[in-house]
């Protein structure tokens, strides 16, 4: 029997119980403070790394071979063989963008917030910094990461600039107001029943979402200015989300009564995912919102004859109950977990086993959250390019 995307272990639990669980661990998410910067673990002397063998040679991160415009452009994925550090430099930060990106002079900028609100207002970058200025570090990854990049489209970064709640609730937003809409300046040509029409880039969150997502609009990632291909002047972050709901290049944001259709929300983005019901198959189609639980193997290395495979996890926030691995089809055994100080980002872990024989052999890891969901064996049901969660087997070769 093909298990569901979320296997809920408290069956049977009382509804409302396992919402207000789900809020207080959220909110738990960013109440810790430090962080660790380096997986110290991952260094030991006398260890050398296991090369994957399920990664052809033409395997690239890269979107295209000719040189790039602007900084970050051209880089589609990060190489996870690679990774050595909790946070995610800059200049392996993924990037994906639907219309050119814009060119915006941060002096001219500026925010609008208009629609249902009592104040509607505009705010230059100067007007935004004189709130007091937060900090997020938060994991994203691209809706559509999957197999195919190695799932490497994926990044943990440090996000600085104002709390998002702060701004919306300064335009007094009215009672009839149940959706935030966050406009990017980026635009692009889109044909919806055979005609052409200009659009913008755009995605929605209800209000009640958007003032307690501990949400912030972001002008400084990893401390530095934020990149031009990463959204500069002024991008969303949205803790716990896909990174399409992050908007980039943000310059509008509007109070309105019903969810925003646009292209990125109700055609493009949208998860098919089948079911069994009552003997027939009934196929559902959900917007890309909240990250699904996963987990990845991303290194393997040898000491003698113990071998060890380290990986990333991460959720919407919901902190994670474990990582289980499994070598080569065999049982499910824990594995170590560094400290969760941030639920909204990423958690490194690692794995020993003794005693591989010559040959090839396959390692998957699968992550449990606190409220029963883990990741599917398999999404054959999905007829869609989006939410891939399903456990990703590696495999490598002893000498």
């Amino acid at each position: 029997m093909r298990k569901s995307l979320h296997t809920d272990r408290s069956e049977g639990a009382d509804p409302a119980r396992r919402e207000m669980l789900k809020l207080s661990l959220l909110a738990a998410g960013f109440a810790a403070t430090g962080v660790p910067a380096y997986p110290a673990a991952w260094f030991q002397e006398g260890e050398t790394v296991v090369p994957f063998s399920d990664i052809p040679p033409e395997f690239t991160t890269q979107r295209s071979p000719n040189p790039e415009t602007i900084p970050g452009q051209n880089l589609i994925a990060q190489d996870l063989r690679n990774l050595k550090s909790w946070i995610t430099p800059i200049e392996d930060f993924y990037s994906v963008q639907h219309y050119p990106v814009p060119q915006l002079d941060a002096g001219q900028f500026r925010l609008t917030l208009s629609g249902l609100a009592g104040k509607p207002m505009t705010l230059s970058l100067a007007d935004l910094k004189r709130h007091p200025k937060v900090e997020r570090t938060v994991v994203f990854e691209c809706g559509g990461n999957a197999r195919r990049r190695f799932h490497g489209m994926v990044g943990n970064a440090t996000w600085r600039g104002v709390e998002l709640k702060t701004v919306l609730q300064e335009a007094e937003p009215n009672l009839s107001a149940r959706e935030v809409y966050f406009w990017g300046a980026d635009r692009g040509t889109e044909q919806i029943r055979n005609a052409e029409y200009e659009q913008n880039f755009a995605r929605s969150l209800p209000i009640n979402e958007a003032m307690a997502a501990n949400a912030i609009l972001a002008y400084e990632m990893n401390g530095k200015e934020l990149p031009v291909i990463h959204g500069y002047p002024l991008r969303l972050v949205v803790p716990g989300y896909y990174g399409v709901c992050n908007v980039k290049w943000l310059d509008r944001i509007e109070f309105a009564a019903d969810r925003l259709m646009m292209r990125f929300m109700a055609r493009d983005y949208v998860t098919i995912m089948g079911r069994e019901v009552n003997g027939r198959t009934q196929w559902i189609e959900t917007s890309v919102t909240k990250m699904r639980i996963k987990s990845v193997p991303v290194r393997v290395s040898r000491s003698g004859a113990r071998f060890k495979v380290f990986g990333a996890a991460w959720s919407d926030g919901t902190p994670l109950r474990g990582v289980d691995v499994r070598m080569d089809g065999g049982e499910w055994r824990p594995a170590t977990l560094d400290r969760q100080n941030n639920t909204f980002a990423w958690t490194f872990w690692s794995f020993e086993q003794a005693g591989l024989n010559p040959g090839e052999h396959t390692v998957v890891s699968r992550a449990t959250d606190q409220l029963g969901r883990t990741q599917p064996d398999n999404l054959d049901m999905k007829k869609s390019n989006w939410e891939n969660n399903e456990l990703f087997v590696r495999k490598f070769v002893v000498s």
